[in-house]
């Protein structure tokens, strides 16, 4: 073990000097070197903190009531198994809207948006912590065989900026030479920098300097609203064409059961013919309205089919899948019936105005336009800035000891009289201009709403008339059906009354199921309209039994 004298020999007070310089240059190019899947956890960690944070003050929910944010697909999904299978699948409506969720490429596409708006707010919020860097160099150079020189230096410093507008820089740096030919020790010398700058007009205060991150913190909340908006529209969607599949699935049903009721009418006619009963008019009747009947079957197959492709595409499922959905589906709405809206359009319009995600979005950005033309007429000021510096340099010879008995500094202003400000004033009026467009935005999106309240209520409206007057269509099409065939039998009508009253029941029974899935779907646009889906906190899931808010009533 070396003795005291030894470690303080200068030749060993330098090489410390050195190692422990390189040694920190050695820590910090092991810290910048974080590994790709380390730099995804870190900032898989910091946006999620992120997201559950804004997502408790959107939706009101708890970080324990809502699963995990992830931003990946999931790896075991339905479209992965049947690219694999190729077997038939069965879907209720419920399983319908979680392969949206895990399938669905708008679905993803949504939420990588928002990943991103949380990502982005990591930069700015960067900005104001503390940034450290750090580096080194080394070269070796002489002249001729007469004199080399190897030299050695590295660099650490810190930044950070202040919500204040407060900038402080710190710097130390060290430099070892040391002659390659003469030999001898690395001769260090070393310099520790402070420097604060503090702007007094133009870019100073807290409002000012916070701006960027201001407006950051609020894209990501404008971010949630809107993919909770796009899962609430996204959810209607699904269960939309849902049931449009389901009722297209129940007229085939009823298609194919007229063909096949007027193939054994003509069958019967045919025989009657062929004993001299009926007359050629009524067989060829009876041929026409089975062979129509047969297009309209042809053609109701290839409706389905083409409906249950384009739904495949909106659940993010290959075209080539076998889907089969639920026909019950069809027959819980005939069950739920339909029912008068009490909701007056007045209050509809007001509840709407007061719980649309993304129209107080729109109201949002009256009030960020504003705050830019706040930032516009600062920029437009003279600057003057207070700055001021601390250097330390090392005593001679020694590296890392700083010699405090030489510090210098010095305080001083800068001044910028804003001479020529022609950026900042087109700026300051193009801030002006983009307030007005953003106040017509309010105005549109008001009218936008109330519009689309407005065309939910005359659906639902249209689709109670129709299921009533369609309900009392089907019992007469139905008696006249039971009362023509009677008297056909009899012979007291022709074939035509007989076959008119089998078409008028056909089409009485598609109208009617037809309200029947218009009104469930109007009601369910209405729904979110008034912003009253209540999804469950991942997925699209959601109670389609929640009854239709009610306006409070005044004070």
């Amino acid at each position: 073990m070396p003795t005291k004298a030894a470690r303080n020999h200068p030749f060993a007070l330098q090489n410390q000097a050195f190692y422990r310089s390189t040694s920190s240059l050695c820590l910090l190019a092991l810290a910048a070197c974080w590994s790709p899947s380390a730099n995804k956890e870190s900032a898989d960690e910091q946006v999620y903190s992120i997201l559950d944070e804004v997502a408790q003050k959107v939706s009101g929910t708890t970080t324990a009531e809502r699963p995990k944010f992830a931003v990946e697909r999931p790896v075991d999904t339905l479209r992965e198994k049947l690219v694999a299978t190729k077997q038939p699948v069965n879907l209720s409506l419920a399983q319908a809207l979680d392969v949206a969720a895990e399938n669905s490429r708008d679905f993803q596409r949504q939420k990588e948006q928002l990943y991103l708006a949380a990502l982005s707010l990591t930069r700015s919020q960067h900005d104001f912590a503390w940034r450290f860097g750090g580096g080194g160099e080394g070269e070796v150079s002489g002249e001729s065989d007469t004199s080399a020189d190897a030299r050695l230096g590295n660099d650490l410093g810190a930044s950070a900026t202040s919500v204040a507008g407060t900038r402080v820089v710190a710097s130390f740096v060290n430099t070892f030479l040391r002659s390659v030919i003469s030999g001898g020790s690395f001769d260090g010398s070393s310099i520790l920098n402070l420097t604060l700058t503090q702007p007094l007009l133009s870019g100073a205060g807290r409002r000012i300097v916070r701006e960027p991150l201001t407006q950051s913190e609020r894209d990501v909340i404008y971010a949630m609203r809107s993919f909770e908006r796009f899962r609430a529209d996204f959810a209607v969607t699904i269960v939309s064409d849902y049931w449009n599949v389901a009722a297209q699935m129940a007229d085939l049903v009823n298609v194919e059961a007229n063909y096949r009721t007027l193939r054994q009418s003509r069958e019967q006619i045919e025989e009657l013919f062929d004993a001299g009963r009926r007359t050629i008019t009524d067989l060829g009747r009876a041929k026409q309205s089975e062979f129509s009947a047969d297009a309209q079957r042809v053609a109701a197959k290839n409706r389905l089919q083409g409906a249950l492709d384009r739904f495949k595409l909106t659940l993010g499922l290959p075209i080539t899948a076998q889907l089969e959905l639920d026909p019950k589906e069809i027959e819980k709405l005939n069950a739920q019936g339909v029912s008068e809206v009490t909701l007056t359009e007045n209050s509809a319009l007001d509840l709407a105005l007061q719980r649309r995600l993304d129209h107080r979005t729109v109201i949002d950005e009256v009030e960020d336009a504003g705050r830019r033309i706040y930032v516009a007429e600062d920029a437009l000021t003279m600057a003057l800035d207070f700055t001021a510096a601390l250097n330390v340099p090392a005593e001679s010879g020694k590296g890392l000891n700083l010699d405090w008995s030489r510090v210098n500094w010095s305080a001083g202003f800068q001044l910028d009289l804003a001479l020529d400000k022609l950026a900042e004033r087109n700026a300051y009026r193009g801030a002006l201009i983009s307030f007005d467009q953003a106040v017509r935005s309010r105005e549109e999106s008001e009218d936008q709403v109330g519009a689309g309240v407005r065309t939910s209520l005359r659906n639902i409206q249209s689709a109670i008339d129709s299921f009533r007057i369609q309900t009392v269509a089907v019992e007469l099409a139905g008696q006249r059906v039971e009362a023509t065939t009677d008297l056909y039998d009899a012979g007291r009508v022709d074939a035509l009354e007989k076959l008119d009253a089998q078409d008028a029941l056909l089409q009485a029974q598609l109208e009617l199921t037809a309200a029947i899935v218009d009104y469930s779907i109007a009601r369910l646009q209405l729904m979110n309209d008034l912003e009253a889906i209540a999804l469950q906190p991942a997925g699209l899931r959601f109670d389609q039994s929640l009854p239709i808010p009610q306006a409070k009533a005044a004070e």
